[in-house]
């Protein structure tokens, strides 16, 4: 009988929108949302796209070996504001390398920025490295 009241109070948090506070932009969640996609189903090489470019720098290099990995899972927390163009997220990414069946698992820290007041969202930090 315990246990239904610590239930109720889990169901109840877990109700809540941001605990960051602060209502998540839409083409944030949208851009953060396509991201995730991208992962779960494996066109890992896509997540460069989520980087600003600057046409200055050459080319950002794709890391090696990204057909050897599959994804198995996914889970991200609620984005947290950190100022209105600064937005921050973690997932938790759970994937295999294929040659050897070795299950792996990496903590990805997101930076989410916008430039042009919430227009346009680029990941402002590097993409994590699948080992």
């Amino acid at each position: 009988m315990r246990a239904l009241p610590l239930l109720m109070s889990l169901l109840l948090c877990a109700c809540q929108t941001n605990p960051f506070g602060g209502d998540v932009p839409d083409k944030l969640s949208l851009q953060t949302k396509t991201f995730e996609d991208v992962v779960r189903w494996g066109a890992l090489e896509k997540m460069y796209l989520f980087l600003k470019q600057d046409p200055a720098q050459p080319p950002l290099q794709v890391q090696d070996g990204l057909d050897n990995v599959r994804v198995t899972g996914y889970e991200s927390s609620q984005l947290g504001k950190i100022s209105e163009t600064r937005w921050a997220q973690t997932a938790v990414i759970d994937y295999v390398l294929t040659d050897r069946q070795v299950v792996r698992q990496l903590v990805d820290h997101q930076l989410w920025v916008s430039d042009d007041e919430g227009k346009t969202w680029y990941r402002e930090n590097p993409v994590p490295l699948f080992r």
